[in-house]
Parts: structure tokens; sequence; C-alpha cells
């Protein structure tokens, strides 16, 4: 203690580690994303989005380390997001998601982002994605 102001410093695990980016055109969807995504440990919500050019903008200003992000979207869909993210910030882990058959965009977001998930499944798979990233 110095001139009477003490420092409290929070132990290692409960701080947030993950800081998440999501973004989707359906804002009902995106709230139950996020309201799902603030029940695990380690993980804060940076912001969220309802467009890939909002996207983009949001990861160059929050830097985030994982966006969850849509690929059906109005004005920029989330390939064209990731690859602009990616150009920005080539650390940032991305996993994208669609409601259509993975067969739509499988090629096509493997090789932008770092996971892909049917959106269908995305709530299912979620634990185990975040889990992976906060341990990283």
């Amino acid at each position: 203690m110095e001139n009477g102001i003490t420092s409290v410093t929070m132990p290692a695990a409960s701080r947030e580690r993950l800081k998440v980016l999501v973004v989707d055109d359906h804002r009902y969807f995106r709230e139950s994303l996020v309201s799902f995504l603030r029940e695990f440990p380690g993980v804060s919500i940076a912001g969220t989005a309802g467009n890939g050019k909002e996207a983009v903008e949001m990861a160059e200003r929050l830097h985030p380390s994982l966006v969850i992000m849509d690929i059906q979207m109005p004005e920029m869909d989330g390939l064209e997001a990731c690859e602009e993210i990616r150009k920005a910030l080539p650390g940032i882990r991305i996993v994208l998601y669609t409601m259509h058959s993975p067969e739509t965009y499988g090629d096509a977001a493997l090789k932008r982002a770092d996971r892909f998930v049917s959106k269908d499944r995305l709530f299912e798979e979620l634990p185990g994605i975040v889990e992976a990233e906060v341990d990283r």
C-alpha cells in the first residue's frame, strides 16, 4: 500500500482471456449467441456486428481474439469479411457458420477461416471451440 491506495490484481483464472466479436445479420440470433457465450469463463464479448462491412470495421478497431460470423449477410458476406479481416489482422481466429449445407460453402469457408460450422450445430460445437481458444 502506497499513499493509502491499494492495488488488487485479479488471479489469472478469473481474467477474461478471449475477446469475441459476434457477427450475424439476424439480431435475435446474434443476441442469443452473445448470451450463450457470456456463460463461458474467460470469455468477453468485444462487440457485435450486423453485416460483414461492420465486422471488418469493428475487428480493426477492437482487435478481438476470435470472430464468430455468419456467411450469408447483406453489404458484405462473411467470406469477403473474413478475407478483409485476415489482411488487417493476420493472427485473428475466425469461425464461419451458415444455415446452408456444408457443401455450399465448405471449401471456400475452410480456405479463409479456422473453422466452419453448420448453423444448426453451432451451439453444440461452440463449447469445444471456445474451450480450445481460451486454452491457447
